[in-house]
């Protein structure tokens, strides 16, 4: 089975394991709801497919290495206990909560969520004395007398013996008999779309096009163990991102780190050097911000696959990354307008503009503070989320200080005319304006709401521009060969693209899906 299979039977799983009947009660007893046992290769993304698969079905998620627990964290720790029976007194032995199932209640109580995953890494590698206590778990989802609740589903992962982990132990048919067994191997195919949503490098998902062999190696080579995973090429890629950014060099020594392969880490290093000197080839720069169609650039239709790919990646990288910040800022916009609707039940002066900012920012933070806490806030939410809030500050500031100093200037009697232009920043100029009053505050933040959406339409208007640039390019240059239908392919199939295609260039989008 690949990812992609095994995301869509875990989010059906979550479906009829969360389903209820008309009494209010689960479908399926606690005890028939067998857990899901993921078993595959380290590296693959086992435990990514899962907490994607709760997110998507609404629910909490919880993971914990099971190595990491002594039978004592897992179960509790004993506690002696005096206890009568029929009038004679007895010692008996007790446990504390287990560490395990104390974190879920807690999660269920901080988040108001009833129903989650609780998952348990690399279950196949828990130690002796945990092990007797394993079965139960599996079979009436208890760790020693402490039931996990009836909301949460049991998910646990582990490596095949012999594939990379020494310390895993084979499954029996006891353990099996209690659950239901997703045997993974790793899948390019299947990884592309969740590495099209987690915006891979575009030299990688190139490299990758033109030598899928290297997706995923797990060998013993001449100097030991070699290996590639999906998680070594994502996290090369966020790496790889930062250090361009930082102009920092990439050599083969770099790439070797993600890549302990060195037969992948040259090949990469290589191809990776070819990406970037492309990628500096003249009129591109103009053809990705303006639309603008180099007349001289030189054609590939003749060119090796390397070359092809490169440009295609390049290209693919570069309109992808500007469709993703144009669409932060655009739901950007839609966020600071409904922040607006309750600024405006607030109706501050421009004394109070700011802490009545703070205020409502405060309460928006406590949701998402609770969700980062557990896991459950991604890393496009936090950062959607932070800069959220670092605008509404900004905003706010000058709102304040725009009307502090026109407020001033009619006070004294000074002229404010052109010497006082509303807060530009980075949503524009404003044409000069009148002192307001103190009640002007809002319609001063109203107005900086306005400006950026203006600059979003711009921006919009501007990449409608590089679509039709890039339609009339690619064919030109990479003819209508197997490259040239790769690049409309994995173009429409970033969700961005779709999105903006189909609903501002009809016409356009028809005609990237003919050349798919």
């Amino acid at each position: 089975m690949n990812m992609k299979d095994a995301y869509e039977e875990i989010c059906r799983t979550i479906k009829a394991y969360t389903a209820k009947n008309e009494a209010g009660l689960y479908r399926i007893p606690t005890e028939h709801r067998r857990p899901l046992l993921l078993m595959g290769p380290p590296g693959i993304g086992k435990t990514a497919v899962v907490k994607q698969a709760a997110e998507a079905s609404g629910v909490a998620f919880f993971s914990c290495a099971m190595t990491h627990h002594t039978r004592q964290s897992a179960i509790g720790l004993p506690v002696i206990r005096e206890r009568s029976f029929r009038g004679t007194p007895y010692s008996i032995t007790e446990y504390t909560m287990s560490e395990i199932v104390g974190d879920v209640l807690r999660i269920m109580e901080e988040t108001g969520l009833e129903e989650g995953i609780l998952f348990l890494d690399e279950i196949n590698c828990v130690s002796e004395t945990l092990l007797p206590s394993m079965l139960r778990l599996l079979q009436f989802k208890t760790f020693g007398s402490h039931r996990i609740p009836d909301g949460w589903i049991l998910a646990a992962a582990g490596n095949p013996p012999g594939r990379g982990n020494p310390s895993a132990r084979e499954p029996d048919i006891v353990t099996l008999d209690r659950v239901r067994l997703l045997s993974l191997e790793p899948d390019l195919d299947a990884w592309r779309p969740y590495a099209l949503k987690k915006t891979i490098h575009g030299a990688i998902l190139s490299y990758l096009s033109l030598r899928p062999e290297h997706f995923y190696i797990l060998r013993r080579g001449k100097n030991g163990k070699e290996f590639v995973t999906p998680r070594g090429w994502e996290d090369l890629s966020e790496t790889l991102e930062t250090y361009e950014s930082l102009s920092l060099p990439v050599n083969e020594q770099f790439v070797s780190q993600f890549l302990q392969c060195q037969e992948v880490s040259e090949g990469f290093s290589s191809y990776y050097r070819l990406f970037q000197t492309l990628a500096q080839t003249p009129g591109l720069e103009n053809l990705t911000k303006m639309g603008k169609v180099p007349e001289k650039f030189p054609s590939l239709k003749d060119a090796s696959a390397d070359e092809k790919l490169s440009l295609a990646g390049y290209l693919v990288q570069n309109i992808h990354r500007q469709l993703t910040a144009w669409e932060e800022r655009r739901l950007l916009s839609e966020s600071l307008k409904y922040f607006l609707n309750g600024l405006d039940a607030c109706r501050p002066d421009f004394s109070t503009l700011e802490e009545a900012c703070l205020s409502l920012l405060a309460k928006r933070s406590v949701a998402f503070e609770k969700k980062k806490e557990f896991g459950l806030l991604s890393l496009q939410e936090e950062r959607r989320e932070q800069l959220f809030v670092s605008t509404i500050k900004t905003l706010a500031s000058e709102a304040k200080l725009f009307c502090l100093v026109s407020s001033q200037g009619a006070f004294s009697g000074q002229p404010t005319g052109s010497a006082i232009l509303a807060p530009s920043n980075r949503l524009g100029k404003a044409e000069p304006s009148a002192p307001p009053s103190q009640s002007a505050a809002f319609a001063v933040m109203q107005s900086q709401s306005e400006a950026l959406r203006l600059q979003i339409e711009k921006e919009a208007l501007r990449l409608e521009a590089v679509f039709r640039g890039v339609l009339a390019f690619v064919p030109r240059v990479l003819g209508d060969d197997l490259v040239s239908c790769l690049f409309f392919t994995e173009l429409l199939e970033q969700a961005e693209t779709k999105t903006f295609l189909s609903g501002r260039m009809k016409e356009i989008y028809a005609r990237f899906l003919e050349l798919t």
